[in-house]
């Protein structure tokens, strides 16, 4: 992913993860964006749940300092 975002550059990186994996599991970004998916999943009887999710780009050695 990193890689990724230093080839394509920040915003085509933001598109292209969107519209690919991204775009099947997150609603959007703020209570604004994910309003009309919530509602449009409603009208078909699907119910939604809300998780907040942080991630952080860490080292391999950072990662390996953490395990508990």
């Amino acid at each position: 992913m990193k890689r990724l975002r230093q080839v394509v550059g920040q915003r085509l990186f933001e598109v292209i993860m969107k519209a690919t994996f991204y775009g099947q599991f997150v609603a959007g970004e703020d209570q604004n964006k994910i309003k009309p998916t919530i509602e449009r999943l409603r009208s078909f009887g699907v119910k939604s749940i809300l998780d907040y999710s942080v991630e952080e780009d860490i080292s391999q050695e950072e990662a390996e300092k953490r395990e508990v």
